[in-house]
C-alpha cells in the first residue's frame, strides 16, 4: 500500500487535533478507499468460503457414491454365485449313499460303511472283504 506513509501523517495530525480542511478531506478519500478494500476482500472471502464448502460437499458425495458402488458390486458378486451354490447345494441334498459319483470326498461325507453302487476303493474293498 503506497498510501500507508500519508496515512499514518494524517492519522498523526488528527490525533494531535492540527489537522487542516484539506487534510481532512485527503484522510476520508483514503478512509473511503481502504473501506472499499475491505468490502471487496470480504466479497472475496465470502466467494472462497461458498466454493469450499461445494468442494466439501462434492468430496463427501464423490466417496458416498464410490461407496455405494462397492456395495452394489459386492452385491452382484454375490448375485453371480447364488445360482451355482444353489444348484450345489440342490445335488448335495438329492445324492444318497450309493450315488456319489463325482469325487471320493463325496463318499467319505455321505456314508461310512460301505455301499454296494458306490464306485470308490474304500467301497469296493469293504465289499469284497465282507463277501
Amino acid at each position: 500500500m503506497s498510501e500507508q506513509p500519508r496515512l499514518h501523517h494524517l492519522l498523526d495530525r488528527l490525533r494531535r487535533g492540527v489537522l487542516l480542511p484539506a487534510e481532512a478531506e485527503a484522510l476520508a478519500g483514503l478512509v473511503a478507499e481502504l473501506e472499499q478494500h475491505l468490502d471487496d476482500a470480504a466479497g472475496e472471502l465470502a466467494e472462497a468460503r461458498e466454493h469450499n464448502n461445494r468442494t466439501c460437499e462434492a468430496v463427501q458425495e464423490r466417496d458416498q457414491l464410490r461407496a455405494e458402488n462397492v456395495a452394489l458390486r459386492d452385491g452382484l458378486a454375490h448375485c453371480r454365485h447364488k445360482p451355482r451354490v444353489t444348484e450345489l447345494e440342490a445335488e448335495v441334498t438329492r445324492l444318497t449313499a450309493g450315488q456319489c459319483t463325482h469325487t471320493r470326498r463325496m463318499c467319505d461325507l455321505h456314508h461310512t460303511a460301505p455301499v454296494t453302487d458306490c464306485p470308490y476303493p474304500k467301497c469296493v474293498t469293504a465289499r469284497t472283504t465282507t463277501a
